[in-house]
């Protein structure tokens, strides 16, 4: 927002008056331009664009607002505020200027300390509503670029290659072209990843793309890289994350400096390929939440093209084996069940009776079963089936790309997909192929860009905007204040002056609040013990408890590892969760922590910017805060981690916004579950440190 002068155009047909209104708002900080009706409309208002237009329609005969109405539809006036000062008598023109809410009306007799406030606040708002016109225009141009990506990436050519070799030729000489040019960075290219060496292959390639200029090898094995690939994060790498080995190798081999680089990457059929890197943004500091949805989309539309194509392969592979007779030995190979055992998607063969003739371990494994059922409908719950069922009772195969949500013991959103291929096999007889893999990670993945593109307008403003609204409240306050101090205490108006006190009192704590999300606290992260932050807040709530009858129940699993978080944070978002929980039980009830170790398959799905120190990675404690209150309805669940949204009659709606923000600061991850009348489960991961398993003395007696 600029910081220079205001600009103000006054307009008057009454040369008196006019002086009168430069006199009170001649100060440094405004810029006035003055004069009669018509020098405005053929010279001022064509020349300036200014914050405020000043009216003054006491000095006016006869005037009619509709010769102001033209200027109000110009594109340069249709945000500016306009202050119109007329009589109480002036019916007409009230009822024609009210309804646009860039209009304002002050009454005569006037009073200069509620003109110098009407226009101080007046020409904030102008400033403030051109930013968040230059805001929108900057997110809607982002929004495009997202809705326009098969354009702009041809993603329509990635449906032509016959095979992966090719395509992944083209991606590497065209495809990451056009996504540089997308996202306007310096370089982007497709990095290989070598397994057995633990290296990242990346090929450089003239502008046309056909004429390969270098080819780069850099190892990731003590790198974040590494762990990137291993959890399928994609992940924007900036400040003190560039110190990673691999961005040094990198940065030293390129001979430029790497200012921030987004990493994303490619795992098909959940083994890594390669990975989009991109370096640099042209025209700005840093990459933005929208580069980060933008690049991972075009990655997963990517990611689908190439699982189809080595799909298509393995299944044209199996047709020598269809071909055996039924009583052949290579049929029941060790080879074959070897490498049916070793993949790690679940492969199950069943006939047309639904009889399974074969199920692999890894396909057992995902849905949790500890031996092969007989019949189809034993491996799926009832559900599930009855949708892969409704899938076989159409008859049009190969079924690809469908989806299941699968009811699995301690996880909230379990999914697979799955496709069903047929075949013919022993004298005709018809069999049937379902393959399946967990994609639980990727459905978490999608929700959260979800919920970033629609907040990507939120946190563009938050930085800009909110900011710079304490400033004109500030501005508000004080004028105010100064008021209050010089008006009567038997004035009417003294009473309006402590309400606009009182509201502004009210704004700068939703404004506080709004900051602790937008902009939270970096974690000053520590060794901490979960139960003393809780006993913390059981001592802060203690009365309140009592006075509600409300029960804090506290259950910690044997040998539970401490935390590594920042303690005041934690307890910030147990107060939050426990004040909702209390809110949601006014008759009284039950408020149950419970914490236990997790296991690294809980890793958060997707951490944005990485920000705690990798060790965070390796452990992790699982919080399940349950209370007996109202709870909400299942459509409520995608909104109740958003801003500005409460269902409370006095609520800011920011309270879980900020448990969210301080839980994923942290490297963690929340979700929730809620029954209407049963009650709600919060169920959180945060980073915590395993202990020695072994002592000094140990290890001693181990040697001996």
């Amino acid at each position: 927002m600029s910081n220079g002068p205001a600009s103000i155009c006054i307009v008057s047909n009454d040369p008196g008056r006019l002086d009168h209104f430069i006199q009170i708002l001649s100060e440094p900080s405004h810029r006035l331009v003055a004069g009669n009706f018509l020098q405005a409309m053929q010279e001022l208002l064509v020349e300036e664009n200014p914050d405020l237009v000043i009216f003054d329609y006491v000095s006016f005969d006869n005037f009619d607002f509709r010769q102001v109405e033209p200027l109000r539809q110009h594109k340069n006036y249709r945000i500016t505020p306009f202050l119109f000062i007329a009589s109480p008598h002036h019916h007409k023109l009230i009822a024609q200027i009210y309804k646009d809410p860039c209009n304002h009306i002050l009454l005569e007799p006037l009073n200069k300390y509620v003109l110098v406030a009407q226009v101080t606040a007046a020409i904030h708002h102008s400033r403030l509503e051109r930013r968040v016109a230059l805001y929108k225009n900057i997110v809607e141009g982002e929004k495009k670029m997202i809705s326009y990506m098969d354009e702009l990436l041809e993603l329509g050519r990635l449906q032509e290659f016959e095979n992966s070799d090719e395509m992944l030729s083209y991606i590497q000489t065209h495809f990451i072209k056009r996504l540089e040019m997308a996202l306007a960075v310096e370089l982007g290219v497709l990095g290989i990843h070598k397994k057995d060496n633990h290296q990242l292959e990346i090929r450089l390639f003239s502008e046309d793309g056909k004429e390969l200029l270098r080819v780069l090898s850099l190892t990731v094995v003590n790198s974040v890289i590494n762990s990137l690939f291993r959890e399928n994060f994609p992940r924007i790498l900036e400040n003190d994350d560039l110190n990673d080995p691999f961005i040094q190798e990198l940065e030293a081999i390129l001979g430029y400096k790497i200012s921030g680089l987004l990493f994303i990457p490619l795992v098909v059929l959940h083994k890594p390929l390669g990975a989009f890197i991109l370096i640099n943004k042209l025209y700005r500091n840093d990459f933005s939440e929208n580069d980060l949805a933008f690049s991972t989309i075009a990655a997963q539309k990517v990611v689908y093209q190439l699982e189809g194509l080595e799909m298509g392969r393995e299944i044209s592979e199996e047709k020598v084996v269809q071909r055996l007779p039924l009583d052949s030995v290579a049929r029941h190979s060790y080879l074959l069940e070897t490498v049916l055992s070793a993949v790690d998607f679940g492969l199950v063969i069943f006939d047309a009776n639904q009889r399974i003739h074969y199920a692999n371990k890894a396909g057992l494994h995902i849905l949790r079963k500890s031996e092969q059922p007989r019949m189809l409908d034993g491996l799926f719950d009832e559900r599930s089936y009855a949708h892969i069922h409704a899938n076989l009772e159409k008859n049009t195969f190969p079924v690809v790309r469908q989806e299941l949500q699968i009811p699995v013991e301690n996880s909230l959103d379990f999914y697979i997909g799955y496709s069903i291929y047929a075949m013919e096999w022993d004298a005709g007889e018809n069999y049937f192929i379902i393959v399946f893999s967990e994609i639980s990670q990727t459905k978490r993945l999608q929700a959260e860009i979800l919920r970033m593109d629609r907040m990507a307008s939120l946190g563009m403003l938050s930085s800009g905007i909110a900011h710079e609204i304490r400033n004109p409240l500030a501005g508000i306050k004080t004028m105010a204040q100064n008021m209050e101090e010089e008006i009567d205490e038997n004035s009417l108006v003294i009473e309006n002056v402590r309400r606009i006190i009182k509201q502004v009192d009210r704004l700068d704590d939703l404004l506080r609040s709004f900051f602790r999300y937008a902009k939270p606290t970096r974690p000053e992260l520590k060794r901490v013990a979960l139960a003393s932050i809780v006993r913390e807040v059981r001592q802060l709530f203690g009365r309140n408890l009592r006075n509600q009858s409300v029960e804090l129940v506290e259950q910690y699993a044997p040998g539970l590892y401490p935390l590594f978080v920042d303690a005041n944070q934690i307890q910030q978002v147990l107060i939050n969760m426990l004040l909702n929980s209390m809110q949601a039980m006014p008759d009284g009830g039950t408020v149950t922590v419970y914490a236990t170790n997790a296991s690294r398959d809980a890793l958060p799905a997707l951490d944005r910017r990485k920000r705690g120190p990798g060790l965070l990675a390796n452990s992790y404690v699982e919080i399940l805060f349950t209370d007996t209150g109202s709870g909400f309805a299942p459509e409520i669940k995608d909104k109740i981690f958003t801003p500005f949204f409460t269902q409370k009659a006095s609520g800011t709606g920011l309270g879980l916004s900020i448990v969210y923000q301080i839980v994923k600061e942290h490297g963690g991850q929340i979700d929730v579950e809620s029954t209407l009348g049963v009650g709600t489960k919060f169920r959180i991961l945060l980073p915590a440190i395993e202990p020695q398993l072994r002592t000094v003395g140990a290890a001693a007696k181990i040697l001996d």
